[in-house]
């Protein structure tokens, strides 16, 4: 199973897989998070989301609206933006591609908790780094941390086997417990060689994620040796780290 993170940047335009769409998995509780957040004046939204006037005015509609039959419906592969989805271009996958991303695919959210690729969401913005402590009396990661664990657990314990591609940021992946989780959490890093040194580069590490999430998806990757095939812009497998449990590829 491949985990990624969600994005900021949303696209807003009129598009959706018209046979491939399913619901959230967690209601209860994304209605517990959507109460919480609506009981909030601008001040304290803006408070809490840090954020600059005119987010805080498009995000306190959004937040007030939520669940209005108005509101836009859009799976999530497609809805969320940026680098990471770029990379995975999930709408220049075929038929085969695309039940196997619904079914093995998953994005962590601060607000809906996990998603699948077609669950059908309503714009928002809640990073899972959101202290919500003094609002909820629980932090995100307390709110969704034993549920989202059990959530992979039960997933992997019908799976053939217990592998969890690690494509999300530490601050989304942190939100499972180390300790109760029934899995093999791989990890990958994606560094380019910088005269002698070998460096992260933000945006190159985000689409490298989705291009490394597109690759297991479209190749149905079940070994961890063949991890070591993917190549991209003159990206390819360096090494693998035991110790962190982790893929590296550079580019030269």
């Amino acid at each position: 199973m491949i985990i990624i993170s969600p994005s900021k940047n949303l696209n807003l335009s009129n598009e959706n897989f018209s046979n491939l769409k399913s619901k959230p998995e967690f209601q209860d509780k994304i209605k517990l998070v959507t109460k919480s957040i609506k009981s909030l004046k601008k001040e304290e939204l803006k408070s809490l989301m840090n954020i600059s006037d005119k987010l805080v005015d498009l995000n306190h509609q959004r937040f007030n609206e939520f669940d209005k039959p108005q509101n836009i419906l859009k799976s999530a592969a497609l809805m969320f933006s940026g680098d990471t989805f770029n990379g995975l271009s999930i709408r220049d996958m075929n038929t085969e591609s695309l039940d196997y991303a619904q079914s093995n695919l998953r994005i962590l959210s601060g607000l809906y908790g996990v998603l699948k690729p077609f669950d059908q969401i309503q714009p928002y913005r809640l990073e899972m780094g959101t202290d919500t402590s003094k609002l909820m009396n629980l932090n995100l990661y307390e709110f969704w941390g034993k549920t989202l664990t059990d959530y992979f657990n039960n997933q992997l314990k019908n799976s053939d086997n217990n592998l969890l591609y690690n494509l999300s940021s530490k601050e989304y992946i942190s939100v499972l417990s180390s300790d109760n989780i029934n899995a093999e959490i791989i990890n990958f890093d994606f560094k380019k060689k910088v005269n002698t040194e070998l460096k992260n580069i933000g945006m190159s590490i985000k689409k490298m994620r989705g291009l490394m999430a597109k690759f297991i998806i479209e190749k149905k990757i079940e070994k961890l040796e063949h991890l070591e095939k993917f190549q991209w812009n003159g990206y390819s497998f360096k090494e693998y780290i035991p110790e962190t449990q982790t893929f590296l590829y550079v580019s030269q």
